[in-house]
Parts: C-alpha cells; structure tokens; sequence
C-alpha cells in the first residue's frame, strides 16, 4: 500500500522513517529541497519537491493508487486543501491532516466536508501529555497503557538515593515486598532494557512499569517527594498555554499565566475565568519573585522559543519551583534537558506521532506509544492463539533483545507479569521495546503491525 506524507519536518520524518523500516512504500512531499536532499541519505523512500496541496503534484505521487495521505506540513492550509484534494481523485484513501489552529479542535463539525479521517493538534496533544506528568510528578516521563490502568513513568536515579547501585534484583530490600519491574534504563545515549542482575546507577533515566494505583509506592521507593500539584505558573501565552490554563481552571488548580504581549494578555484575561494573567517576561526574575515562584508546585514554559522556555525554567528552578516542564519543537532536547536541570520536555511533535501511530494501527493493535525521543516504543496488542508466546511461561520463552513484557491484561484485571506468568489468547499485552526488536517482537506474538 502506497503511503503519501506531505511535510518533511520531524513528524513527517519520523513516520515516514517509521513506515520504510516496516516496509511500506512511502512518498514524501515537500517544498524543501534541500531537507529532501539530507532525508534520502536516510530513509528509503521517494522524494517529490513540490507543493503538497497541487492536483497535479498529487497525481503524480499516485494518490489514486494510495491507501492513505498523512499532511503533516508546517501550514494548515496546505494540509487542508491537500485532504479536499486527495478526496476528489480517490475519496477510498484515508486522510489525516496536522492542524493548529485552535478553531479546528473547537468546532469540529465545520469541517466535515473535507472528508478528514483524522484531525491532529499537535499543542492540544502536548497539553494532555503535560496533564499526564503533572498527575505523575516528579516524574520526568509518564505514557498510559489499558486506558490507563498501567503507566510506564520515568525518574532520573539521584546520587545518594536508596537505588543508587542496586542491582535489580535487590530491589525488594529497600522496600520489603515491593519490586517493580524496571522496563528500560537510558545512560547517557544508550537504552538498556535490562536484566535482573542489571545495576541502577545515579544519573540513569529508569523507566518502571508500575499499576496507576501502585504510583505512590514507586515515589517513596525512588526517594521522590509525592507532592499533589495544585498550583501552577504557566511562561507563555500560546495557544497551548491558553488551553492547558483552562484545563488546569477545569481541575481547580490555581493557575497564573506570564504573557509579554499586552494585547495577547487581554485575550488571555477575557477567555480565561480564575487564571491570573501577569504581562511581563518570564525570564524577569524579579516579576518572578514579587509573584512568589516559589510557593508554586510547578513551572511550565511554553512560549513559541525553545531556549527561553529552556532558560525560563531553570530561572524558575533556581528560584525554588520543586517541578518544571519546557515545551521544545527540536526532538533531540527531549532526552537532554533533564542533565541540566530541568524535570521533564514536552515536544508537540513527538505528542503528535504518537496520536498519529495510534489511529493508524489496527486489528489487534491498542495502542503505540513513541518513548524518549523515538528510539523505542511501548506497544499494547491483543496475544493471538497463534502467537509463539501463548501458553508458555515468560521465562521460558526467548524474547529479542531490547524487548520487555510490562504488563499483563486478562479482562478484568490488570498486573505486572512474572517469569511465571502465561499469556492465553486474547490477553492484552504491553510490551516496551526498541525500534531494532519491534520487528521480532511481531514475529514472537504473530501480530502483523497493519495498517487501515
């Protein structure tokens, strides 16, 4: 099946390097040739330079023969008109459109007429992937799995801390009767997916496969202060800090929102009901101060500049906030902002393809999850009765290397497997594991990763 993708920025990128290594036939559209020229030293496939939302560009990349048109450029009403296009030459193929402009997540139904399957908001993603940490914090990462009964969260191992050099099996020392089960542990550029006899050494990011539930018990055993977040500064008066303040306003939370723009600020203060909107700089330390930053249970930053929201938030760790979250566009930030400081990155783009892989996966696939920057997955699917892994106990079956099972769900309920467990078809599996293993992964549980 051909696969179109309009845009060649990091979303396009990642889905199209995503769909090539799994064998799909891709074509990517974009205006830039030069970022075509640097994507084909990369990723197999082929490459148009052009606008996406031409006729006759379109019918040159096939889409009459194309089972799916992903518009994922930097402009709306590219991708828009793209989709109307797409559906007059070939109204079978599927067609998801990236959009920003709020109104497109507000109303919807005024846009039924451009035949779009899916509507992605790549700042309304993000927001929901800061709702989830704030829920989690202190932790640096956190992704749902079985509607969110099963977390895979994230903390960065302190020096000193209880962990600090334990070897995974002695986990259950530090606290008798609990050991949760360690799914992936980044150092520096590598991600282990370990072992028992793996270490936890100060300055790993570890990722825990824990049960919603189960999350204060996992704080106490990282050494992690349990703070319930209630009130909250936001830096940035985008259209993703108007919409993550009404959600804050929607949980009770008490909100102040830094905008330098006055007019923005006026905007702000009539749309939103109980946030305090301040007009100034959010790297003004003494605005910061006079709003007593420090009483705040976290910080986040979400200007449309990378590097202010980057400095704003270490200007507000330094000033006694206990949690902060940047939001960054460049993907690479994701996996280093937390070796200078800073609690947890929240890229839109990264928010985005995982809204995307989602929808595109079918059959027994729940859901795929992007982990830290790309380079591995969380995939939860239904175990076939085919599946090599169906009726044998865990430790007895020969898993790929950089995969793990991290949770098990029989109908009702929902655990953290053992060695002993056994998979029965039908169970709902979460499995973590990295983009090399992904294709043995299907192999061992005879799922075919398809696509609508």
């Amino acid at each position: 099946m051909k696969i179109i993708i309009i845009g060649a920025g990091d979303v396009g990128f990642y889905i199209a390097d995503k769909l090539c290594r799994e064998g799909r036939q891709v074509v990517v559209i974009d205006t830039d040739n030069e970022r075509l020229m640097s994507l084909e030293e990369h990723i197999d496939a082929q490459f148009i330079n052009g606008d996406g939302s031409s006729p006759e560009l379109l019918k040159r990349a096939g889409i009459e023969q194309a089972g799916m048109l992903i518009a994922v450029s930097n402009r709306d009403e590219i991708n828009l008109v793209a989709c109307m296009v797409a559906h007059y030459f070939s109204p079978q193929t599927l067609k998801i459109a990236r959009l920003r402009n709020p109104d497109y997540q507000r109303y919807p139904d005024a846009f039924k007429s451009f035949n779009i399957d899916l509507f992605i908001n790549p700042e309304y993603e993000a927001c929901k992937k800061i709702e989830n940490l704030l829920e989690a914090a202190p932790a640096i990462d956190v992704v749902k799995f079985a509607d969110g009964r099963v977390l895979l969260v994230g903390f960065r191992i302190e020096a000193e801390a209880l962990m600090d050099g334990s070897k995974l099996y002695n986990l259950n020392k530090i606290m008798p009767g609990y050991a949760p089960l360690v799914a992936a542990i980044y150092r520096g550029r590598n991600v282990i997916v370990p072992r028992g006899a793996d270490q936890l050494l100060a300055g790993d990011i570890a990722y825990f496969a824990v049960l919603a539930d189960q999350l204060p018990r996992l704080l106490k055993l990282t050494g992690k202060r349990e703070t319930p977040i209630e009130k909250v500064m936001i830096a940035g008066g985008s259209n993703t800090g108007l919409y993550l303040a009404q959600q804050l306003e929607q949980k009770g939370m008490k909100v102040k929102l830094i905008e330098r723009s006055q007019a923005r600020c006026e905007e702000l203060a009539d749309q939103l009901s109980s946030t305090t909107v301040l007009c100034g700089e959010s790297m003004d330390a003494e605005l910061l101060e006079e709003e007593n930053v420090s009483s705040m249970d976290a910080f986040i930053a979400l200007s449309k500049d990378e590097e202010d929201n980057i400095l704003a938030t270490l200007l507000a760790k330094s000033l006694g906030v206990h949690f902060g979250i940047t939001l960054t566009n460049r993907l690479d930030y994701v996996s280093l902002v937390s070796s200078i400081g800073i609690d947890a990155a929240v890229s839109p783009q990264l928010a985005a393809v995982s809204r995307i892989m989602r929808f595109l996966r079918r059959g027994k696939v729940r859901s795929v999850e992007a982990i830290r920057a790309r380079n591995a997955e969380g995939i939860e699917f239904t175990a076939l009765e085919s599946s090599k892994a169906v009726g044998r106990p865990l430790k007895e079956i020969d898993f790929p290397e950089g995969s793990l099972v991290i949770a098990i769900v029989k109908e009702n309920e929902v655990f953290i497997p053992s060695g002993d467990t056994v998979i029965q078809p039908g169970d709902g599996v979460v499995i973590f594991a990295t983009r090399k293993a992904i294709s043995k992964v299907e192999e061992l549980f005879s799922v075919k990763f398809e696509y609508y």
